[in-house]
């Protein structure tokens, strides 16, 4: 069974630019942000950039078969981002209440998630200022998952800028460690 080539979101375009003989393809959604960036390889001598609004608009079969692979990857990472978030919800349902419980404890700067571009997974930032750095610190030193036998754990990370603020980033996995430990503290 042959499926149709997914179709560039509506009113999204990709731009070609070349450098050399690389072309460079970028996913512009439609307020013209950058949601994806392709290469492809060998472009012709004296190749104009230019913006096309449907694959079909670029005549250069190896192109637009790159094009295409970059909406693709464009919908496969959209929904592998997607499941991970859901998964995440499905793991900490009650995310909203243990914010504001962290809120009331750490009297924290930032009680939030921000997305990986990367491995395009959940990731926990907790920021806190002055007393409530000490706080947040001597909170992520009690659960468990935050170091192991030698040092920091990998994917909790801790960043101290020069004006007492503390910034701590937990990935998805840590972050939902995290957040089902904290759910069990009084």
């Amino acid at each position: 069974m042959t499926t149709s080539p997914m179709p560039l979101p509506h009113q999204w375009t990709i731009h070609l630019h070349t450098v050399a003989n690389l072309t460079i393809l970028v996913l512009l959604d439609d307020d013209g942000a950058e949601r994806e960036i392709g290469f492809h390889p060998l472009a012709r001598p004296g190749t104009a950039d230019r913006t096309v609004g449907t694959v079909e608009e670029i005549a250069e079969r190896e192109l637009r078969a790159s094009a295409q692979r970059l909406i693709d990857s464009f919908y496969e990472r959209t929904k592998r981002a997607q499941t991970n978030v859901d998964a995440f919800g499905v793991t900490v349902p009650d995310c909203r209440n243990l914010f504001d419980r962290l809120r009331v404890a750490v009297p924290c700067d930032v009680v939030g998630l921000d997305l990986d571009n990367n491995a395009l997974t959940v990731v926990l930032k907790l920021t806190a200022t002055g007393p409530a750095a000490g706080t947040l610190l001597s909170l992520i030193a009690r659960w468990p998952g935050s170091t192991t036998e030698a040092e920091q754990a990998d994917g909790v990370t801790t960043d101290l800028d020069n004006h007492g603020k503390v910034t701590v980033h937990l990935d998805q996995p840590h972050a939902e460690g995290f957040l089902t430990w904290y759910r069990d503290q009084t």
